[in-house]
C-alpha cells in the first residue's frame, strides 16, 4: 500500500493529502484538525488568508488564500498543488456563506454572492481537481451540503436553493465518478455552531434585530464543528452518500421523502426557525 493511499478500513489517513476549502473558521477549521490529527497531511484554503495561515500552523500543513467563487483562481491553485505534491486524495469542498431573507426582499447581488461561493465554489474545486483524482483512479470528494438542502423554508429561498443543488450535484458526480474510482459524498449539518451568521447577509424582515438576535441564539446553541468533521471523516471510510449531520439534519433527510407535500408546504411557511435545541449528546461548524 502506497504511503498516501488512504487507508479507508483503518484508524488513520497517514500521509494522505487532503484539501479543504474554507479552512480557516468553523467546520472547515475542525475538519483540517481532525485529518492532521489522523495523520493527513492538509493544505488549508481560505479567502482570509491570516486564517487559512493560522490553521496551517496548527495542523502541520500549508495555506493557500483562496476565493472559491473564482474559477480561474481555483484553476490555478489546483495545477500548483497537484504539480507540488499530485492529486489529492481528499478534497473537501467546504467553503460557504449564509442568506437570510424572503426571495424578492433579495436583489441579484445577493444569489449572485451565495451561489458563487456556496454553489460555483463547489463546481470549481470539483472541475479543478476531479481531472487528476480520475486520473489516478481513486480519492474521495466531500461537498458540505446542509440540513436545509431538503427542509424548504419560505424565508431562506437564496441558501436553500445552493445547498439543495450542492446536493443534487454530488449524487449525480457520485454516480459519475464512483465506478471510475473516485467516491463523492454530501454531508449535510444541521444548525451548527460556527461564525456563520456573523458573516452572513440578512434581507427584509430577517434583517431586523430581533430576528438576527433570535438567529444568533439558535447557532449559539448549536452543534460543535467537531461532529461535523467527525462525520466527514465517516463518509471517507464508509463511502457514504449522503450524510445528515444532527438530529435535527437527520429527522428532516427521513421525512423529506415521507411526508405529504402539503405538510411540506405548511412546514415551509411557519415563520420559525425550524430547530429550537439543536444538541446531539455531544459538547459544546457552513
Amino acid at each position: 500500500m502506497s504511503p498516501r493511499r488512504l487507508r479507508a478500513e483503518g484508524a488513520r489517513f497517514d500521509g494522505a493529502l487532503a484539501v479543504i476549502t474554507g479552512a480557516g473558521s468553523g467546520i472547515g477549521r475542525a475538519t483540517a484538525r481532525e485529518l492532521a490529527r489522523l495523520g493527513a497531511r492538509v493544505v488549508a484554503t481560505d479567502i482570509d488568508a491570516a486564517s487559512a495561515t493560522s490553521v496551517a500552523a496548527e495542523t502541520g500543513g500549508e495555506a493557500h488564500a483562496l476565493d472559491v467563487s473564482d474559477d480561474t483562481a481555483m484553476q490555478s491553485f489546483a495545477e500548483r498543488i497537484v504539480s507540488t505534491h499530485g492529486a489529492p486524495d481528499v478534497l473537501v469542498n467546504n467553503a460557504g456563506v449564509g442568506l437570510s431573507g424572503r426571495f424578492l426582499d433579495t436583489a441579484p447581488d445577493d444569489w449572485n454572492w451565495i451561489l458563487g461561493t456556496n454553489l460555483h465554489g463547489v463546481i470549481h474545486g470539483c472541475r479543478a481537481f476531479g481531472p487528476a483524482m480520475l486520473a489516478r483512479g481513486r480519492g474521495h470528494v466531500v461537498n458540505v451540503s446542509s440540513g436545509l438542502a431538503y427542509v424548504p423554508r419560505a424565508t431562506e429561498p437564496a441558501y436553500v436553493t445552493s445547498k439543495a443543488a450542492v446536493l443534487a450535484l454530488t449524487r449525480c458526480l457520485r454516480a459519475d465518478w464512483g465506478p471510475k474510482g473516485v467516491a463523492v459524498s454530501a454531508v449535510c449539518p444541521g444548525v451548527i455552531a460556527t461564525s456563520i451568521v456573523e458573516r452572513g447577509r440578512f434581507r427584509g424582515e430577517r434583517a431586523s434585530e430581533d430576528a438576527v438576535a433570535q438567529v444568533r441564539r439558535l447557532f449559539s446553541r448549536g452543534h460543535p464543528p467537531e461532529l461535523v468533521a467527525r462525520a466527514i471523516v465517516d463518509a471517507i471510510r464508509r463511502s457514504r452518500p449522503v450524510v445528515p449531520v444532527g438530529i435535527e439534519a437527520r429527522v428532516g433527510w427521513a421525512l423529506h421523502g415521507a411526508l405529504p407535500a402539503g405538510v411540506v408546504d405548511r412546514l415551509a411557511r411557519a415563520n420559525v426557525d425550524w430547530v429550537s435545541r439543536p444538541r446531539d449528546g455531544a459538547p459544546q461548524t457552513a
